[in-house]
């Protein structure tokens, strides 16, 4: 009886230390732009305006004041050659930006400085694991003049 409840608690045990391993989020730019590049195609899940879901599951959250999420881009790509490409909703012609590993994290920005709008985009490594990430902004052209902290949050494709 001792036997069965000591390999029930190690199974248990390696069970959830298998989870946890296969789940961390990644502990470096270098592992995270590994990560990201790795999948052929990541798809919108979530959209958080200053930490508040407005699109979530493929639906857009009605929100009583604030910023409105109606065009977003619903599936990005990491390519090795630095380039970052998104497909709006809707559209065929994919938008090309640009991607970076830096000291402490992944930053994706406009591959023309001069049409930077929305400004860059940041991926910290702490927000990046194998099925998920999520990069984040701060800007005020979502909600001029507030300051709108914008992260999206993107799921492996199946």
């Amino acid at each position: 009886m001792h036997i069965r409840k000591t390999f029930a608690a190690l199974s248990l045990l390696s069970f959830v230390v298998i989870n946890i391993s296969c789940n961390n989020a990644a502990s470096d730019p270098k592992e995270a732009t590994e990560r990201l590049i790795g999948n052929e195609k990541w798809v919108i899940n979530e959209i958080d305006a200053n930490d508040a879901p407005v699109f979530k599951d493929g639906k857009l959250i009605q929100q009583f004041s604030g910023p409105s999420f109606e065009r977003y881009m619903e599936n990005v790509k990491f390519n090795k050659d630095g380039t970052f490409t998104g497909y709006f909703k809707g559209e065929t012609n994919p938008m090309t930006l640009k991607w970076k590993t830096n000291d402490k994290n992944i930053t994706v920005f406009s591959a023309d400085p001069a049409a930077a709008k929305g400004g860059e985009w940041t991926i910290d490594p702490t927000d990046v694991f194998k099925d998920v990430f999520s990069m984040k902004t701060q800007s005020t052209a979502y909600n001029y003049p507030q300051m709108t902290r914008v992260e999206l949050k993107f799921k492996k494709a199946e």
